[in-house]
């Protein structure tokens, strides 16, 4: 009997990384569902955390590499047997350096991946060399963009999975985004996983291959996010119909309202309804050696092989002309609101137009003949109207309260067929949404907030409101994540304090990214510290260029940093300095050197003037010599 095993690791917290949100809390969610809704062994799951600090075998769990490494080779070589299936599964950073993959451990700095990272090679070669030869192994890797990392980090896991020949999941498609949710407080990829195992009745790559295809866009869809497409690298056939789970685990059927489509929202107790994007996940881009793994395949097309007797490969991925056609999907739900609800406004002004025609078109409107008995005041009464206003013709006292009674009940026509006030007011809040920005939904919530509770649009208007709440939010999450906590504290500030479960969310995330703030000053300022420090050693008196190479390090201290001001009157001084060597050459008659110096001087600084203006006259000298 196949008795089954795993490995979960999940980092949010790293030590020279910006956090993410939900890494953890993906190995935590998988590693439970395999733990207590399958037959996996307790003593056969490990569980990696930042926050799990339980020792297993009396060996540290603390995700550093060195304990990692330590856990799984001694996992995979004493503590698995032939018999086994092992499920490895991974979400936190991963850089690529040199062409090489590497996972970050918790002390992985990326500035160093070589010795901080670890080898995808060595860690699926350690999976491949232990006694069980089934492994599955999934990775929702995070690219670190705000390190300057170029973007192919994938392309030689996929190369070295081929290779080894071992089942490969991964979060999504090249130039695609991966996307996490603090409404599931998971990620897309792990819930569909987990969706597709618990609901899906997938017990084989191959069924969950297709579950998540399906599932997987449709849940990026339902909130309101890209497209987003899982990739899949199988070597043959026979591991593509494998069992994943155990096979007893399926033998009690779900009920007929599980077999139906289940919202990955019931895999958290949170039953409040959020839609908060609480980061992105940078893709594996474009993978450009694709024939490495499936032969030559043209863009804008679904990438689908089947295993065949050329490769014995199965990959399936999504390719696009270029990125920006995924970024611009992002706009779509927008795009097409603004767009409908724009024509819903000139339908109802052509409606208001045509109720009041005569109004627009400057026609005098006529005295109408007043009728004289019930039957045509009712036969009248019924009919539609067209006249803006009804003039009453009084010719006794009875006759003008009837008159009046047919007037009040004529407005009260017109006004049912007029459009309400409200809809134009929602109609105006929805246009306010001309940029995706924070600005720009707050600006429509204040719109929309006019509609009062009486009226019949307040439920619609309440539920845009709590919409466009949740995208603030997101635009505040998303900033945090790029390491911007001060615009995404001002950001979550906007988030209206009526809408209380989000303003509360709001609260609690500006309450978690203010020490972020008060933690990347001190950073800020001894990095910037240590800069200008740098700076000044690098300067030899009367040699022009090491003042240069000062200023260019003094100019990586930013605006509104801890010692901005500093840096700009070391940088004022130093090109002054530079200007008066060129001075004193010039006074020694080398020319020459003088320019070479006075070239030096940057722009910008106030120098920067008297430079161009000697160099002027210096040149127009050594032409004067050349001519003599």
């Amino acid at each position: 009997m196949k008795n089954y095993a795993c490995i979960a690791i999940g980092i949010n917290q790293y030590e020279f990384i910006q956090p993410l949100s939900y890494a953890k809390q993906d190995a935590e969610a998988l590693h439970s569902f395999l733990l207590n809704e399958t037959n996996f062994s307790a003593e056969q799951c490990l569980l990696l955390t930042d926050s799990n600090l339980l020792p297993i075998w009396e060996k540290p769990t603390y995700p550093s590499k060195e304990n990692i490494l330590d856990l799984i080779e001694d996992f995979c070589q004493n503590q698995l047997q032939k018999e086994n299936f092992l499920w490895y599964f991974f979400s936190g950073y991963g850089v690529v350096h040199q062409n090489q993959d590497y996972i970050m451990p918790i002390d992985g700095n990326p500035r160093d991946p070589e010795n901080t990272g670890i080898s995808i090679t060595k860690l699926l070669e350690t999976l491949k060399i232990s006694p069980t030869g089934e492994v599955l192994v999934m990775l929702d890797i995070n690219h670190n963009h705000l390190m300057g990392m170029d973007n192919q980090v994938g392309v030689q896991t996929v190369e070295v999975a081929r290779e080894l020949e071992i089942p490969l999941l991964m979060s999504c498609s090249p130039q695609q985004l991966s996307y996490e949710t603090s409404a599931l407080r998971l990620g897309f990829f792990t819930g569909t996983i987990i969706e597709g195992l618990r609901y899906g009745k997938c017990t084989t790559l191959k069924e969950l291959d297709n579950f998540l295809s399906n599932r997987l866009p449709e849940l990026s869809a339902q909130y309101l996010q890209p497209k987003q497409n899982h990739l899949i690298m199988v070597n043959s056939a026979e591991k593509l119909n494998q069992m994943i789970l155990p096979q007893k685990n399926y033998d009690d059927s779900n009920s007929t309202e599980e077999k139906e489509s289940v919202i990955v929202d019931s895999l958290i107790a949170s039953t409040t309804k959020k839609q908060v994007l609480k980061s992105v996940k940078t893709p594996l881009t474009n993978i450009t050696k694709v024939n490495m793994v499936n032969g030559n395949k043209s863009h804008n097309q679904q990438i689908e092989s089947q295993i065949n007797s050329k490769n014995n490969i199965y990959i399936k991925a999504e390719m696009s002309e270029n990125i920006s056609q995924n970024i611009n999907s992002d706009k779509y739900f927008l795009q097409k609101l603004i767009v409908g609800s724009s024509l819903t406004f000139l339908v109802l002004l052509l409606g208001v137009f045509l109720t009041n025609k005569s109004i627009f078109t400057g026609k005098q409107v006529g005295v109408a003949t007043v009728p004289t008995t019930k039957t045509e005041m009712e036969e009248d009464a019924s009919s539609e109207v067209t006249l803006s206003t009804l003039p009453v013709v009084s010719s006794s006292e009875g006759q003008s309260k009837e008159q009046s009674d047919i007037a009040q009940d004529y407005s009260r026509k017109q006004e049912e067929s007029q459009v309400p006030a409200n809809q134009l007011i929602l109609s105006e809040a929805i246009t306010e949404l001309d940029s995706v920005t924070a600005s720009s939904f707050s600006k429509a919530i204040i719109k929309a907030s006019q509609i009062s509770q009486s009226d019949p649009l307040y439920p619609e208007a309440q539920s845009q409101i709590e919409r466009w709440s949740l995208t603030i939010l997101d635009i505040a999450s998303g900033r945090a994540f790029k390491g911007d906590y001060d615009s995404a504290i001002n950001t979550a500030k906007l988030v209206p304090v009526n809408v209380r479960s989000i303003y509360q969310e709001a609260q609690l995330a500006i309450a978690e990214w203010q020490p972020q703030v008060t933690q990347q000053k001190k950073a800020n300022k001894g990095f910037n510290e240590a800069l200008l420090k740098t700076a000044k050693e690098k300067i030899k008196p009367g040699l022009a260029s090491s003042y240069i190479e000062a200023i260019s390090d003094a100019r990586k201290v930013l605006p509104g940093g801890p010692k901005y001001q500093e840096a700009q009157k070391l940088i004022t001084q130093w090109s002054n300095t530079i200007l008066s060597i060129a001075k004193v050459r010039a006074k020694n008659n080398n020319l020459s050197e003088a320019i070479l110096a006075g070239e030096l001087v940057p722009y910008g600084t106030p120098a920067y003037g008297s430079a161009q203006e000697a160099l002027e006259d210096w040149k127009n000298q050594q032409q004067t010599k050349k001519k003599n």
